[in-house]
């Protein structure tokens, strides 16, 4: 009786370890590329955080359906330092492009993005430090920092910013 007893434990046991380890559904994501390089000024996706150096600090706050930052006109060929940080529940990504309804999809604005952070760099508290200068071509495009996440964008996860030369 005792052994039974004890194998009812451990199968119950193992039951709950499983169901506690299982992965969560995965958000509907667009799924993340590098953007297309369309001259030498324009930034891949960051794959790293790195090191403030002397550029214009901006703070980017995203939030569950908010993005908030401390600048929102930039300058072509000045470098600024983002410091995005993910102070929402939900992983998010962090994206300047072209309005959705511009760029005519979310897949659309995302290939032509200049700047990509994945969303897997910006789980909920996570913060990342990116490098970025915006080239020539920026000046004269509507464009917005985002999040390309499908319910996310949707729900207000967008920011229009404006670039001068």
């Amino acid at each position: 009786m005792k052994r039974i007893t004890l194998l009812v434990i451990v199968v119950f046991a193992m039951l709950i370890v499983a169901a506690c380890g299982a992965s969560a559904p995965a958000e509907t994501e667009v799924p993340v590329s590098q953007p297309v390089a369309t001259e030498p000024a324009v930034q891949p996706a960051a794959t790293e955080p790195v090191a403030a150096t002397n550029g214009t600090e901006v703070e980017v706050t995203l939030g569950d359906n908010t993005i908030d930052s401390s600048l929102t006109t930039f300058q072509v060929g000045v470098p600024y330092t983002f410091i995005i940080t993910n102070k929402g529940n939900h992983a998010h990504n962090f994206n300047i492009t072209q309005p959705v309804s511009v760029a005519g999809s979310l897949d659309a604005a995302l290939q032509n993005a200049l700047l990509v952070v994945p969303k897997n760099e910006l789980g909920g508290g996570a913060q990342v430090t990116v490098e970025y200068t915006f080239p020539d071509t920026a000046a004269s495009t509507q464009l917005e920092f985002s999040c390309l996440i499908t319910r996310h964008y949707e729900d207000g996860m967008k920011l229009a910013v404006t670039v001068t030369k």
